[in-house]
């Protein structure tokens, strides 16, 4: 989706993947398929293009460093190396006063000793897992011990439950000038840890759409942020505490292509390219809903089976897939928009 507005923009895309099985390379100008630790490839790369970016956060620091070096990267090193890691995420969140759930860090010395206080919490992998993968819910003691294992060769957080009314996210953009615009506040709902349905504008109080952009705010000011920052919130008793950034689009900003003036894909294009910060004005109030790759298997067939997307859309609903080859269970496919009511 990045690439398709950089198209619309005139602008050309080479992409760095270990894979060609990426939906990406069906559509990018160019495609350098090698690992990370290729300094070849990379070295390539750099000589290649005029501006770096990144469609997820974890991709190794060395690889970033090396091409921000010679060229400029959006956004910076230090900007991934906090959101890849959810314990320096959250521990930066609390430098700057940005409240979190209680949250510590499981290791070899503390396995044994974790209060009470913390129980029930949800064991996460520090790094990677995304969509509910890496994460099991914790119920006490004994639990965590079977399930943090690996601790020499792993990082564990383990964090506590907190009550939910619901959850939200707020989309920040920053140019290398300091200028910042934000997306309206969208309120989100995941099942099994995997966001099934997103709705922009959150119908929460003003009050809490103001603290969400003062926090992100915050955020990429203290980070020298140049891009598009996701910042996903919990509102729990009514206090607005900071779950996970991401360093790039987002899942609950997908709907911005239809219902925003400028959507969060172009956004980041332009500021990659150096044009000023789009419009991010909400044309309609709108919802997202995910299609997950257990739809092809939904009536029990053993091979995937296409969906009926004219029955799924009901003539109403606008459909988005994105190119992946191959459908799971769990695995976003696509998602479903409804523009509901023009503002």
């Amino acid at each position: 989706m990045m690439i398709e507005a950089a198209h619309k923009l005139g602008l050309s895309v080479t992409v760095f993947a270990d894979s060609r099985s990426c939906p990406a390379f069906k559509i990018c100008d160019d495609f350098i398929e090698s690992s990370f630790t290729d300094m070849d490839a990379l070295l390539k790369f750099r000589e290649q293009c005029d501006v770096f970016t990144v469609e997820t956060e974890n991709i190794p620091l060395s690889a970033l460093e090396y091409i921000s070096e010679k060229k400029i990267v959006c956004p910076n090193g230090e900007a991934i190396r906090v959101t890849q890691n959810r314990i320096n995420e959250k521990e930066f969140a609390n430098s700057l006063a940005i409240p979190t759930v209680p949250f510590i860090e499981i290791t070899a010395s503390n396995i044994h000793d974790i209060d009470s206080c913390f129980f029930p919490g949800i064991l996460k992998t520090a790094r990677f897992g995304y969509d509910g993968k890496g994460q099991v819910h914790i119920g006490e003691k004994n639990q965590l011990l079977r399930n943090a294992k690996d601790l020499t060769n792993s990082q564990y957080i383990l964090e506590k439950k907190v009550p939910l009314e619901t959850e939200l996210s707020i989309i920040i953009v920053r140019d290398k000038d300091g200028n910042i615009a934000s997306y309206p506040l969208a309120e989100n709902r995941h099942e099994n840890g995997i966001l099934t349905e997103s709705v922009m504008p959150a119908n929460v109080p003003i009050d809490v759409h103001k603290l969400a952009f003062t926090y992100g705010e915050k955020i990429v000011n203290q980070l020298d942020y140049v891009g598009v920052l996701t910042v996903e919130f919990f509102l729990s008793n009514g206090n607005l505490l900071l779950n996970e950034m991401a360093p790039r689009p987002h899942n609950s900003g997908h709907q911005t292509i239809n219902a925003n003036v400028t959507s969060q894909f172009e956004q980041q294009v332009r500021i990659c390219a150096g044009l000023p910060i789009g419009d991010t004005t909400l044309k309609y109030d709108v919802r997202l809903e995910n299609i997950l790759g257990d739809l092809w298997f939904s009536n029990n067939n053993i091979e995937p089976r296409e969906p009926n997307w004219e029955e799924l859309t009901g003539g109403v609903k606008i459909l988005k897939l994105y190119g992946k080859n191959e459908p799971r269970a769990g695995r976003k496919m696509g998602h479903l928009i409804t523009l509901m009511r023009e503002r």
